[in-house]
């Protein structure tokens, strides 16, 4: 898919379907993705690039779910509604997936949901090496009821050692349920990871803590 690069326009391998994973070797978010004729790919997704994604979602998340037409003190319960919503479909999307697999032979396969982001499997790597990259750049843009996620990467471990250009490595889009599951996603792995994400959930109520305690990670 092609976009706004600045003044250039810049094409992207497209996935409609991510894995997202915590490496506590590498103290990164793994990002899997199936690209289709470009093959699969590892991105490795810094505490910085992450606390940007969510906070780049979290602002598209008014325009997408239409909160302009509804009065402002409504907009935290219509938000709580949408989450819940979200990840209600998840969890019937999960409990299809397994049940479609009860019957078939044991499998590793990561992939579970065809029309989500939202793979919880803890495996690291695919099996067949596809290349490494590090996550350096992200884009989105907005087009119609989908917000396009587009991320740029320094190949690994090329770029460790030899000037490399960033490249455009990745795609997704995203209806407004898939925004939310993305974000729950990335929450519970910043929790895995035990980094402190200082980010407000608008669904979230309010508290004698901070509105983002549910990504701080709590000390045994």
């Amino acid at each position: 898919m092609n976009m706004a690069d600045d003044t250039a326009e810049t094409t992207y391998p497209v996935s409609k379907q991510l894995n997202i994973t915590f490496s506590p070797y590498e103290d990164r978010l793994i990002l899997q993705a199936d690209r289709g004729p470009h093959g699969r790919l590892c991105l490795l997704l810094t505490r910085r690039m992450v606390m940007l994604v969510l906070q780049q979602l979290l602002n598209k998340l008014p325009e997408m779910s239409d909160l302009d037409k509804t009065p402002s003190q409504y907009w935290q319960d219509v938000l709580k509604m949408s989450h819940q919503q979200a990840m209600d479909s998840k969890r019937e999307n999960d409990e299809t997936a397994r049940e479609a697999a009860s019957g078939s032979p044991e499998t590793t396969s990561t992939q579970t949901e065809p029309a989500t982001h939202t793979s919880d499997t803890d495996k690291s790597a695919m099996p067949d090496s596809p290349p490494l990259y590090l996550a350096t750049e992200l884009s989105l843009r907005h087009q119609d009821k989908e917000l396009y996620l587009a991320f740029k990467g320094l190949p690994i471990p090329q770029a460790m050692t030899h000037p490399c250009a960033h490249e455009p490595v990745l795609a997704t889009p995203l209806q407004v349920e898939h925004v939310h599951q993305l974000l729950e996603l990335l929450i519970s792995k910043a929790q895995d990871a035990h980094w402190h994400l200082p980010v407000n959930l608008p669904w979230m109520d309010s508290g004698p803590g901070p509105k983002g305690a549910v990504l701080t990670s709590q000390t045994h």
